[in-house]
C-alpha cells in the first residue's frame, strides 16, 4: 500500500505522527520533495488569488504527488477541523480534502478527520485504518505508538532543538540526540510564526539562516516548555481568540510579557500575505511588545519576496537592537560607583 504525502503545511508539524502510524500498520510513505520553484510556480497557477502563500504551495506540492507517482493508492490530505474542544484551525485546512480531490488525475484521498469537538482521535485513526483494510486493534495499536513517538519528539523540541533539524532525524528513523551546540549568538531573537512559514526554508528564503548569520540566536515557540501553552488567552472580556494557530502564538508571547521578559533582546513575526488573523494579533503583539520595551518586527511574505529585500530588514533591525545594548552597557559602565567608606 502507497500513501503520497505533500510536504507541506500540516507536514512541518504532524509527520512524525504520521509517519510512526504509517510505519505501525505497513504502509509505505512517499513524499514530495522539498519546495522548489517548480512547486511554487505550479502552485500559484492553480490556486486562485485571495489564498496564502502556504496552501498553493500546498497545490504544489499535490501535483507533483499526482503526476510523478501515478502508482499511489493513496493521497493523504487530513482534515484538521479541531484538536481542542475550545478552539479551530483554519478554514482552509478545514477545506482542503475537498479542494485537492477536484485536481486533475487526483487518486483516492486517504481520509483522517481530526475533530475532537465530535469524536476522539483514536476514533479517526480507526476509521483510517479500515481504508487500509486494517483491524480496529491493529489501528489503535498503531495509534498509541505513533503518539507515543510523537510526545518523545515534542519533548525534543522543547531542549531547543531546530524543527527542521528534528525532521531529518524522523526521516532517517534516527534516534532523537541533541546535537552539540554551536556557539550562542550575541542577541536572542523569538521568532514567531506557524510551521509551515518558519520551516519551510524556499518560502521564508532561509530567514532563519540570515537571522543566525548576523550573530542572532533563534527560538521558536515548538523550544518553549508545555507549560506555557495549558491556559487559554483571554484579550479581553468578550475577545477570545478561537483559532489554534493563533492561540499558540499569543500563549508564547504572554510568557515575555511577564516572567520572560528579559530573556530576549527582539521578536519577528513571519506572516503570510492574506493570512487575517495573523494580521489581527499582529496588531496586538505589536502593542503588547511596545508597552514592555521588547523591539518587534513584523514581515509579510508572499510568492513575490525578495531574497535582498529580507535580508535588508533582517540586517538594520539586528543592527538597530546591537547598538541599542551597546548604548546599555556604555551607559552602565559610565555610571558612578558609591564609595563606602
Amino acid at each position: 500500500m502507497r500513501v503520497g504525502i505533500p510536504r507541506a503545511l500540516h507536514y512541518y508539524k504532524f509527520f512524525p505522527f504520521w509517519k510512526k502510524l504509517f510505519d505501525e500498520l505497513n504502509v509505505e510513505i512517499i513524499l514530495s520533495s522539498p519546495t522548489n520553484k517548480k512547486i511554487v510556480e505550479v502552485g500559484v497557477m492553480h490556486g486562485f488569488g485571495e489564498l496564502c502563500l502556504p496552501v498553493k504551495v500546498y497545490y504544489g506540492h499535490a501535483l507533483q504527488l499526482i503526476n510523478e507517482h501515478p502508482e499511489l493508492d493513496f493521497l493523504f490530505v487530513p482534515r484538521y477541523v479541531s484538536e481542542l474542544k475550545e478552539s479551530f484551525w483554519c478554514p482552509k485546512w478545514i477545506s482542503l480534502p475537498d479542494v485537492i480531490k477536484i485536481l486533475p488525475n487526483c487518486p483516492k484521498l486517504l481520509n483522517f478527520e481530526v475533530n475532537v469537538k465530535e469524536f476522539p482521535i483514536a476514533t479517526a485513526v480507526i476509521e483510517l485504518g479500515k481504508q487500509l483494510g486494517k483491524s480496529q486493534s491493529a489501528s489503535l495499536g498503531a495509534y498509541k505508538k505513533a503518539q507515543k513517538y510523537y510526545d518523545e519528539y515534542l519533548e525534543f523540541l522543547r531542549k531547543g532543538v531546530s524543527v527542521i533539524h528534528a525532521l531529518r532525524l524522523v526521516l532517517r528513523d534516527a534516534p532523537f540526540k541533541v546535537p552539540k551546540r554551536k556557539s550562542k549568538g550575541s542577541i536572542k531573537f523569538l521568532l514567531l510564526g506557524h510551521a509551515y512559514n518558519l520551516f519551510d526554508t524556499y518560502i521564508n528564503l532561509d530567514f532563519a539562516k540570515k537571522l543566525n548569520d548576523q550573530d542572532v540566536e533563534v527560538i521558536t515557540i515548538e523550544n518553549m516548555p508545555e507549560h506555557i501553552f495549558k491556559d487559554p488567552v483571554i484579550v479581553n472580556k468578550k475577545l477570545l481568540n478561537y483559532w489554534r494557530h493563533e492561540e499558540e502564538i499569543m500563549q508564547a508571547i504572554r510568557y515575555f510579557l511577564t516572567k520572560g521578559r528579559n530573556e530576549i533582546d527582539g521578536v519577528i513575526f513571519l506572516i503570510s500575505f492574506a493570512c487575517g488573523p495573523d494580521s489581527l494579533i499582529s496588531e496586538l503583539i505589536m502593542h503588547d511588545m511596545k508597552a514592555v520595551g521588547i523591539p518587534y518586527l513584523a514581515i509579510i511574505i508572499d510568492e513575490h519576496s525578495s531574497d535582498s529585500g529580507l535580508l535588508t530588514r533582517v540586517e538594520s533591525f539586528t543592527d538597530m537592537i546591537k547598538r541599542k545594548i551597546q548604548k546599555q552597557e556604555l551607559k552602565i559602565k559610565q555610571e558612578p560607583k558609591l564609595k563606602i567608606t
